[in-house]
């Protein structure tokens, strides 16, 4: 059954959705049919933690920009065939995301931008975040040319409309990629960063850093992880692919003996610092890693948690948390496949003990999990 609620004129020519022909309760179901069979083999699969509000969760959207035929296109990447879906609202994301993405396309005009038609011009797309806590926006144009005068005075007039824009910035993108984003940044207003709350604390999230799009389940998310943890004041952590250090500051708030952390992101560690001692966690240490080579001969680990892309752990990380045999280990998955992967290469050298799913993404086929292990007890 279709739910009204979330009736959607672009679903059939977006893509980004993939279940809203199903009602939510429908969705989740089908979300637990997807798990148990994958994840039930390593043990009992809780009852999926669904959203009380399934619509305007996205804390962050991309808007794409093209030019063909004499006109500007301006809408949502297609993945299918990399077209651009024109829209006047996305159900998913927060409506003022979409003001401020309406509002750089309604001004290129006036301040002489050219949309980059594949050989000239130069604005790309826009990204626009939001803090749903503390209602702070953020924006990069994403240009082929870095900074001209017409995108500078551009970003000034987007400040002046927007008085909770804290942050504009630019990020050139000279690749064939359209949402490229890991171009060098130029922040032409504030700090390149926005603040936003989680579970009670604060925390600076820069331009390109990685953060979770639905604010009021990863907080749920988080509660889970945290629990399921049971960190102590005794305890040394490792947070792992830990980004902005979200996850493990969250979990230590009520204290540690130590919060370390490793990313491949240099922004994000120095951001992860940041935040660390604004909440009070006074013995952090993160450092910028590909992988986890440093573990050996880093001593005993109490508790680790990995927090990995859709692609997983790598083998040779998973090899290094088993010879590191902390007490638990937390794994917050964001692929199901991936997940169930791990879990059968970290047996037998760790028991699942939870696994818990939370729905971050409504109106797709994605969806969170954690699974909570400890470290099996030699002749168990």
């Amino acid at each position: 059954m279709k739910d009204e609620k979330r009736s959607c004129p672009y679903a059939g020519k977006c893509g980004a959705c993939q279940t809203l022909n199903l009602d939510y309760e429908s969705e989740l179901s089908m979300k637990m049919k997807r798990l148990i069979p994958l994840l039930g083999r390593f043990g009992h699969v809780d009852e999926i933690l669904g959203a009380e509000n399934p619509i305007h969760y996205r804390n962050k959207a991309q808007y794409l920009f093209s030019f063909n035929g004499g006109r500007i296109n301006f809408g949502l990447y297609r993945a299918s065939d990399g077209g651009i879906v024109h829209v006047e609202r996305c159900l998913m994301e927060d409506p003022e995301l979409y003001s401020l993405a309406r509002c750089v396309r309604r001004l290129l005009e006036d301040f002489g931008v050219k949309v980059w038609d594949g050989r000239r011009g130069s604005l790309r797309h826009v990204l626009a975040r939001k803090g749903f806590s503390t209602g702070e926006l953020l924006c990069a144009l994403v240009t082929r040319d870095g900074v001209t005068d017409g995108v500078r005075s551009l970003a000034k007039e987007l400040v002046k409309r927007f008085p909770k824009l804290v942050s504009v910035s630019v990020i050139v993108n000279d690749s064939d990629i359209p949402l490229w984003t890991e171009g060098e940044e130029y922040v032409l207003h504030g700090e390149g960063a926005f603040t936003d709350e989680l579970c009670g604390l604060t925390f600076r999230v820069p331009t390109k850093a990685f953060y979770q799009i639905n604010p009021a389940q990863t907080e749920k998310l988080y509660e889970i992880a945290a629990e399921l943890a049971g960190i102590g004041s005794e305890d040394r952590v490792l947070d792992a692919f830990c980004g902005i250090g979200t996850v493990g500051i969250t979990a230590a708030k009520n204290g540690c003996a130590s919060l370390e952390g490793f990313d491949v992101s240099p922004d994000a560690i120095r951001a992860a610092g940041e935040n660390a001692r604004a909440n009070g966690v006074k013995k952090s240490h993160y450092q910028v890693r590909k992988d986890a080579s440093f573990l050996v001969g880093a001593g005993k680990f109490d508790v680790i948690f990995a927090d990995p892309p859709r692609a997983g752990c790598s083998r040779s990380f998973l090899e290094a948390v088993k010879n590191a045999a902390p007490d638990r280990f937390v794994y917050i998955s964001c692929n199901p496949d991936t997940l169930a992967r791990d879990l059968a290469i970290l047996k037998p050298a760790f028991q699942v003990k939870k696994i818990r799913p939370v729905d971050l993404f409504p109106g797709t086929e994605h969806v969170e999990t954690v699974a909570a292990l400890t470290r099996a007890r030699v002749g168990k």
